[in-house]
């Protein structure tokens, strides 16, 4: 029996309670000139097949600490996703994501 593919990122992104809880995490990130803070988490598919967004903790002004996770899972959910913004508009903030990003999502240990 062939193993069951992984959501299309389309899929998750139509979703109307993932845009919804994505839409919400950018508005509690107070975008701006100044005064932002990231906001980020996990997008998961429980034993139901049902999508919904764990939230992490509130970040600083240009970073945040992503929980503790093992194997691809939180809990009994896995995790299919995970997110967090850049608030700050100013010219002394990257908006897309870093280099570090990049390296953190590609080389999560746990």
């Amino acid at each position: 029996m062939e193993a069951p593919r992984p959501p299309s990122y389309k899929s998750i992104l139509n979703d109307p309670a993932i845009r919804t809880a994505l839409t919400q995490a950018w508005q509690d990130s107070n975008s701006g000139l100044t005064g932002g803070h990231e906001e980020g988490g996990f997008i998961v598919q429980d034993s139901a097949n049902t999508w919904r967004v764990l939230r992490w903790p509130k970040g600083l002004q240009n970073s945040i600490a992503v929980p503790p996770h093992r194997s691809c899972q939180i809990g009994d959910q896995e995790i299919v996703a995970s997110f967090h913004t850049h608030p700050n508009t100013g010219s002394d903030f990257l908006q897309e994501p870093s280099e570090t990003d990049t390296r953190a999502v590609r080389d999560d240990p746990i």
